[in-house]
């Protein structure tokens, strides 16, 4: 019997290194290990409860939806984005998809040109470019600016690149650093976008998890002309498993709608239609909705900083957490300590926590940092959602004694840390 022949591009791409190593972790744990698991990034809370019951209402609805999405949802999309950004979204431009990241890839198959990856970043553009055949470009961010593109950074990197067209990639708050694009920010790379004629995707997945403010900023605002945002459910929602994502596409490309709408209607045609009805309550400025959002921010800012506090201390380097759920690590300040244990990559260093002491991080090699950098990305979200909240509600503060006291998972794994590097001293 013959071979099966599979198409190269596929057979070279890994697992989504995130769900992998959410089913080590669960693995381990149905072994009796106790581990804690940083690596995935899943908001533990319950689903708010105006969402749970729209779709509860909505359970009857069979039909096919159209290609574009749900028109009542896609005007409550429309609606939200030009109320909070102060310019006009047009619905008939709007994509409801299976998630933001099978919407990506849609949009990442269909554009030709060269796709500009920040380096670190999350672990799916990547491989999505590499199933249609094509290599990301990396553009390496530094720790001094926070792990943010800077203008000047990305100038030098549109003129070294071939390609007529080109595609950046920006996911502000950021998943692995948690960092946050300021306006200022975003208007000083709007410069250098618009003197390059540079696409740009806008994944603001976790643009309602901030810290400071409601919610993060948009670069459409700086520049609108060229600016495909991205968003959805999982997030700021604890809707992952809903799978439920939307695109925006400014009027000024309209002309990739048409191709759009071919794609979606040969893959997967439409999200579930009751999803989709439950989605509207997200986005119609629902005030229950609103305020448990708030209450989950606040919650995952606790944590994050608790965290942030703690690595610190013992001299591991992150930027302090500005919004998301995640911290981008380093372990340089141990280099050497680390080489005599035969430590030498962040894939080892992750190996080596996993084995030894139950802590579970993605390595920074995985968001396209260098190997040898010894880097990790930490989601702090890695306790029960729904007793935590109801222990919010009930708290007058949400501080790091409420962490030490509610997050045990946390607390209780930065603990194991501090074990191991004290244990890196025997080592000098």
């Amino acid at each position: 019997m013959p071979e099966i022949q599979i198409n190269k591009n596929v057979l070279n791409v890994k697992e989504s290194a995130t769900l992998a190593i959410n089913q080590k972790a669960k693995y381990l744990k149905s072994k009796g290990k106790d581990i804690y698991h940083w690596g995935f990034g899943q908001s533990p809370f319950p689903i708010p409860q105006a969402i749970q019951e729209e779709l509860k209402n909505r359970v009857s609805h069979k039909e096919y939806l159209p290609t574009l999405g749900l028109e009542e949802l896609r005007k409550t999309v429309a609606d939200y984005y030009s109320q909070e950004f102060s310019f006009p979204v047009n619905p008939e431009n709007i994509f409801i998809g299976p998630g933001s990241k099978e919407l990506i890839f849609q949009l990442l198959y269909l554009l030709e040109g060269k796709v500009i990856i920040p380096a670190p970043s999350w672990v799916s553009y990547g491989p999505q470019i590499d199933l249609k055949g094509d290599v990301g470009s990396i553009l390496l961010t530094q720790r001094k600016n926070d792990y943010k593109v800077q203008p000047q950074e990305l100038d030098d990197h549109c003129k070294k690149l071939k390609s007529v067209q080109k595609i950046l990639i920006l996911n502000s708050p950021s998943n692995p650093t948690g960092q946050v694009y300021s306006d200022d920010e975003l208007a000083e790379l709007a410069i250098v976008l618009r003197k390059h004629k540079v696409l740009v995707i806008s994944d603001e997945i976790y643009g309602q998890i901030n810290f400071e403010h409601q919610r993060s900023t948009s670069l459409s605002r700086f520049y609108p002309e060229r600016t495909i945002v991205t968003g959805g459910l999982s997030k700021a929602h604890s809707a992952g498993g809903y799978r439920l994502g939307y695109m925006i596409i400014p009027h000024q490309i309209s002309e990739i709608i048409s191709p759009l709408k071919a794609m979606i209607s040969e893959t997967f045609s439409a999200v579930a239609a009751p999803i989709q009805y439950a989605a509207i309550k997200a986005w119609d400025k629902s005030p229950e909705v609103i305020q448990e959002v708030k209450i989950y921010t606040k919650i995952h800012k606790a944590c994050g900083h608790y965290f942030y506090e703690r690595l610190k201390a013992m001299n591991i380097d992150s930027p302090k957490p500005q919004g998301a759920f995640y911290l981008f690590i380093s372990f340089d300040y141990y280099k050497k300590e680390l080489s005599k244990l035969g430590i030498k990559t962040s894939l080892d260093l992750c190996n080596y926590l996993l084995e030894n002491y139950q802590i579970a991080v993605l390595p920074g090699e995985d968001f396209y940092y260098p190997k040898e950098s010894l880097t990790a990305r930490a989601a702090f979200v890695d306790y029960d959602g729904a007793k935590v909240l109801e222990a919010a509600k009930k708290s007058k503060q949400i501080d790091k004694y409420f962490v030490e006291e509610n997050c045990l998972q946390i607390k209780n794994g930065l603990d194991q840390l501090e074990k191991f590097l004290h244990s890196l001293s025997s080592t000098k």
